[in-house]
């Protein structure tokens, strides 16, 4: 149960997760026109989109229990500082070089916001761990949605349109400080600790582990995907303003925040297996409306991917919270999101070299593939955990 010292803390953790969020799919509807006036090619946008996830995988593999050892609040504050920092760096990035740095210091405080915020709503919501991870997703899936709309929106509004989306967000981020500095700092640990500490999942969580792990693979794969090249598929498609590629993005995101919400009530099992078809039937769809340039069936198949990208978060990050041992919570759910992390820098980096060298469709095409290999791997562990009644 969360005390009343704690209702704060709670309030700023949701916050700063949907400002982290839309933060990290700010540059998104950004890339055509970097492309345009900075001359740099699809395997730069690759290496660009990869920065950030490679920032969060980095801190979460050494600092990603950070704040069980240190506190939320405390963790939660450092996390913040470094994501200003980032937006500052990127409004005011005059090459790939910047850009790339950016990034990776965003990805750095993003990683210590997530895994400090998410440990904070599974311990301590009022109704338990599994609406805690609810409201988690919830922030989350909000962030990512309206995150590429708003860039968007502020790029095609301003004559300033790769500076004013990061100094908004910048000004968003300080919102949470009032409720941060109105909560009780939070248990630390006693005695001398280490601040830098591999995280690591105990033997006995690896099995329901990695059926978490592979289902948020097909989330962020999808996140991956369409956070470096929904641009191009819009422009494939005609659409080619930075509002139009950003409403494209964002039309696979609120599909995500829509599975959230319709899928609140399944079990933790039946919404990752749900969400691993539906993921392969969206991913289908968009390749085949990409290759014969119909716009409804990659509209379709952009939402349908949503959902199934939602389904997947909503039941693998439910069951990373249920099992999770006490007073690691931060640890196991950093695990969590480093393959998650690890699975956007991975799909972004690859399909910048496939782009080059084949069509769009080849890289819509491998993603479809892959679906099918963790389709393969979730529907047989989710039916195993449900024959053990952990679904």
């Amino acid at each position: 149960m969360a005390s009343a010292g704690r209702v704060p803390l709670l309030w700023a953790a949701c916050v700063l997760l949907v400002i982290a969020m839309m933060a990290s799919f700010t540059p998104t509807p950004l890339y055509p026109r970097y492309q345009a006036e900075w001359g740099i090619g699809d395997g730069h946008v690759s290496l660009v989109f990869a920065g950030y996830p490679i920032g969060v995988v980095l801190v979460l593999i050494g600092l990603g229990g950070l704040s069980d050892r240190f506190g939320r609040r405390n963790t939660l504050l450092l996390g913040l500082t470094v994501l200003l920092a980032a937006m500052l760096i990127l409004g005011f990035a005059t090459d790939l070089v910047a850009l790339v740095g950016g990034r990776i210091v965003q990805g750095a405080g993003a990683g210590l916001l997530v895994s400090s915020a998410a440990a904070a709503l599974m311990e301590s919501h009022p109704d338990g761990p599994d609406r805690g991870s609810f409201v988690n997703t919830l922030c989350v899936s909000l962030g990512v949605a309206i995150g590429p709309f708003v860039a968007g929106s502020l790029a095609s509004t301003s004559d300033r349109p790769l500076l004013v989306p990061y100094l908004v967000i910048a000004v968003l981020l300080l919102l949470p400080l009032a409720p941060l500095a109105r909560s009780r700092t939070d248990r630390t640990a006693a005695g001398s600790v280490r601040v830098v500490q591999a995280v690591r999942v105990p033997r006995l969580l690896l099995r329901r582990f990695s059926v978490a792990a592979v289902a948020i693979f097909s989330t962020n794969m999808c996140f991956g995907l369409f956070g470096a090249f929904g641009p191009q598929i819009a422009h494939r498609m005609g659409w080619t303003s930075e509002a139009a590629s950003g409403r494209l993005v964002s039309l696979t995101l609120v599909a995500v925040i829509a599975a959230q919400l319709g899928g609140r009530r399944l079990s933790r099992s039946t919404a990752m297996a749900l969400g691993v078809v539906l993921a392969l039937l969206g991913w289908s769809a968009t390749a085949a409306g990409v290759a014969s340039l119909s716009p409804v069936a990659v509209m379709l198949g952009s939402a349908v991917l949503g959902l199934g990208a939602g389904l997947c978060l909503l039941g693998s990050a439910a069951l990373v919270g249920v099992i999770s041992p006490p007073g690691r919570e931060a640890e196991i759910y950093s695990a969590y999101l480093v393959v998650a992390f690890a699975t956007l820098a991975g799909t972004a980096l690859a399909a910048g070299p496939v782009l080059t060298r084949f069509p769009l469709t080849a890289v819509l095409v491998a993603a479809v593939v892959l679906s099918s290999l963790v389709a393969a791997w979730v529907l047989p562990g989710v039916r195993r955990m449900a024959r053990e009644k952990f679904a």
